[in-house]
This record gives structure tokens, C-alpha cells and sequence, in this order.
């Protein structure tokens, strides 16, 4: 009989992660703003209304949670066959202390998701409906994800060897066992967008400077702009510093017009949000009246808000990509 107990011992430790994601802190970056604006897209172009699609992420992720308490797990075809998907009673107050709403909000937000027929409510008890799988079922996150947890082992050594998986290796795993997999991102990403939200006061103003930010990546990342330093805070710094200052010095932030095409957000709306943005000193506009991210000497205040932020969320995306190596390839 095959032996199917776990190899405790092999289990990857936090600091092997943190070793690969500084060796390659460049590339693991990007890969997770590509991850981050791919949801923040598909989130807001699915009901023009991110709270709502975040709502409907947290019902998903109660019914994975619900899934994994019984040992029962789906893959990702099997789930997303299912005509309708029953949840656990859930309050309105649990919704509000969960994803951080006003009550009146969260309650008109499943009125309207009631009403067109995403869910259907009986009292305590919430079921999805099949045509909210339209919106919800993550192909491109997975993909997205899968592209990170690559990234995070093109430096990843094991017994002194480097161990690399390529992003077909991950998606596959996480679609065996999505039930049980997705369940861990869905937990880790409620806790970024909560920290989000706090940051920069709503969601749509964070796509849109994430947008910037993602720009900026590619511009540094073709430029072949180097990085360095001997810890995750200093290469951080060293990072966030060089990608702002290389794209003001050469002038290729972004218009609004192009961030509402990138975006799905109308034009007015974006520009209503880069006012904001630059009221919080987290974006500036350059002399061709091009958007780009504050820097150490423009915007400073928001420059050092944002990088304490990012520094901050390091542990959480590392644990997430330790937890996932350690489900995949131990």
C-alpha cells in the first residue's frame, strides 16, 4: 500500500521563501500587482461595483470553508458544475465585521444581488446561483496566482538545489484541489483588501493607482533597472524608490483616458479618483500632465505611507505562497 503520510520534515520554512522572494523580488513583485489588478478588474467590471463582487468572493470562500471543515474537497470543474451552491446561515452582522460595511450598505447590496437573481435569501440562509459563477469563477486569478507561485521558485532552494515550477504545474494542483486550495487565497486576499480599503478610503481609488504602479513595473522591468539590498525593508525601499524616479524622470506615467480604458472605470470617475490620489500624496502628475506614483522627494508623505504599507504586506503574500508551495510540491 502507497504510504500517504505527509513528510513533515520537508515542510518549507518561511525563511526559505523569504530567501527566493528577495533573490527575486523584481519579478516576484510584478507578478503579484499583475495578480492584484486582475482581480481588481474583474471585480469591478463584473457589477461595476467591487463591494458587491467582494461580497459574493466572501459567500464562496464561507462555502470552501464549510467544505474543508468536513474534509470534502472539489476540483475546480466539479465545483463550478454545481447548479446552485448552499451556504451556512449568515448574519448581516457577520457580513459587516467580516469585509468592513456599513449595514445599510451590506443590506442593499444583497437586496440587489437578490434581485438579479445572483443569490436568494430565506431568512438566515443564502444560496449563489449558477449565473453568479459568470462573475465569480476565477480562471484568470488562478493563472494569475499560478504565474507568483512560480515566480517565487525561479530562486527557491531545497537540500541546496533550486527547485523551479512552471505556472501550468501550479495551475493544475490548484484546480485538483480547488475546494480546499482556494479557500487559502481567498483568505489571504480578505485580509489584503481590508487593509486596502483602509489605505486609500475605497476600492476604486486602489485600482487606479494600482494601474500606475503596474505601468511602472513594466517600464522598470524593460528598462532592466537593477535593485538591491540586505533585507526585505531595504529592498523594498530600493525598489519602490527606483521604479518611482525612473518613470518620472522619463515620463511615462499614464493619462486618464488610458486608465479608463485599462480600468473599465469611466473617464470622470478617474479623474475624480486621481484627485483623491493626489490629495493623499500617493500619486503625482508630471510635467506632460502624466500620472505616476509619488516619489521620496514628490509626495513624500504618501511615498513613505505606501512603502510602510507594502513592506507590512510582505508576510502576508509570503506565508500565502509558503502555505501553497508547501500544499504542491512537499
Amino acid at each position: 500500500m502507497k504510504n500517504t503520510k505527509p513528510n513533515i520534515s520537508k515542510q518549507i520554512s518561511i525563511d526559505t521563501v523569504n530567501d527566493a522572494c528577495d533573490k527575486n523580488y523584481q519579478v516576484v513583485m510584478l507578478k503579484y500587482y499583475q495578480l492584484q489588478f486582475g482581480w481588481f478588474h474583474n471585480a469591478y467590471n463584473s457589477f461595476k461595483d467591487i463591494d458587491k463582487y467582494i461580497i459574493l468572493a466572501y459567500l464562496i470562500n464561507k462555502t470552501l470553508a464549510t467544505y474543508n471543515k468536513h474534509f470534502y474537497n472539489l476540483s475546480f470543474e466539479d465545483f463550478y458544475s454545481n447548479k446552485s451552491v448552499d451556504i451556512e446561515k449568515i448574519s448581516i452582522s457577520d457580513l459587516v465585521k467580516d469585509i468592513n460595511l456599513s449595514k445599510e450598505t451590506a443590506r442593499r447590496k444583497l437586496n440587489e444581488m437578490t434581485n438579479d437573481g445572483i443569490i436568494t435569501r430565506n431568512k438566515k440562509k443564502i444560496t449563489i446561483q449558477h449565473s453568479a459563477f459568470i462573475y465569480q469563477k476565477p480562471t484568470a486569478s488562478i493563472k494569475n496566482f499560478s504565474n507568483l507561485l512560480s515566480a517565487a521558485t525561479e530562486t527557491l532552494k531545497i537540500d541546496n538545489k533550486i527547485q523551479f515550477y512552471d505556472t501550468d504545474y501550479f495551475e493544475d494542483k490548484i484546480k485538483k484541489n480547488y475546494t480546499h486550495y482556494w479557500n487559502t487565497f481567498l483568505n489571504s486576499q480578505i485580509t489584503y483588501l481590508l487593509r486596502v480599503k483602509d489605505l486609500f478610503g475605497n476600492y476604486e481609488n486602489a485600482m487606479v493607482f494600482l494601474v500606475c504602479l503596474l505601468n511602472q513595473a513594466y517600464n522598470m522591468k524593460n528598462a532592466n533597472q537593477q535593485i538591491s539590498g540586505e533585507n526585505t525593508d531595504k529592498i523594498h525601499y530600493s525598489y519602490t524608490t527606483t521604479i518611482s524616479q525612473y518613470t518620472l524622470e522619463n515620463s511615462k506615467g499614464l493619462n486618464p483616458t488610458t486608465i479608463s480604458e485599462l480600468t473599465g472605470i469611466p473617464r470622470a470617475s478617474v479623474i475624480r479618483k486621481l484627485n483623491d490620489l493626489i490629495k493623499l500624496q500617493y500619486i503625482i502628475q508630471n510635467d506632460q500632465n502624466l500620472y505616476t506614483t509619488s516619489t521620496p522627494k514628490k509626495g513624500s508623505a504618501g511615498f513613505s505611507k505606501l512603502t510602510k504599507f507594502f513592506v507590512s504586506n510582505q508576510p502576508n503574500i509570503r506565508e500565502t505562497i509558503r502555505e501553497f508551495l508547501n500544499y504542491t510540491i512537499v
